[in-house]
């Protein structure tokens, strides 16, 4: 990954073919003491894992991309969870080759020429914790 430190809270990140988004991003969070922030960007997906979220059941649903396709739009925050550990809750819509698109939660999203990354940095920690009426770790608490 390069970093591109374009303000004193904010960052362009390049992330190269074959990196793993989450994770890169949580490392980079933790390398950095990110507690809060928000994230936008585009480029090419080699293969993805989203997710759909069945509300009435509480169960989480994968959906395979394991074709190459665009990042349309890759939008989400950076936060903690209740053990302090780093949490990127990412959301994309994928661009297939045919000019289909498919979207949903981020579990897993492997690179493909490029990603690039617009993330501002905020003040404090956006705190996550699980939400058993829902069963999903929801934003909990803002610290500035």
């Amino acid at each position: 990954m390069q970093v591109f430190p374009v303000a004193e809270k904010r960052f362009f990140l390049r992330l190269a073919n074959g990196e793993e988004v989450k994770g890169t991003l949580c490392r980079f969070a933790d390398e950095h003491g990110i507690g809060a922030g928000v994230l936008r960007g585009l480029g090419a997906a080699d293969s993805a894992e989203l997710d759909f979220y069945h509300l009435t059941e509480q169960r989480h649903e994968a959906v395979m991309v394991e074709e190459p396709t665009e990042i349309a739009a890759l939008l989400g925050n950076l936060g903690r969870d209740e053990s302090g550990q780093a949490v990127a809750h990412i959301h994309a819509t994928l661009g297939r080759r045919d000019g289909s698109t498919v979207g949903g939660h981020v579990d897993r999203l492997v690179v493909g020429a490029t990603l690039e990354i617009d993330l501002e940095v905020l003040p404090g920690s956006l705190n996550r914790k699980l939400d058993l009426t829902v069963g999903l770790r929801l934003q909990d608490s803002y610290e500035p």
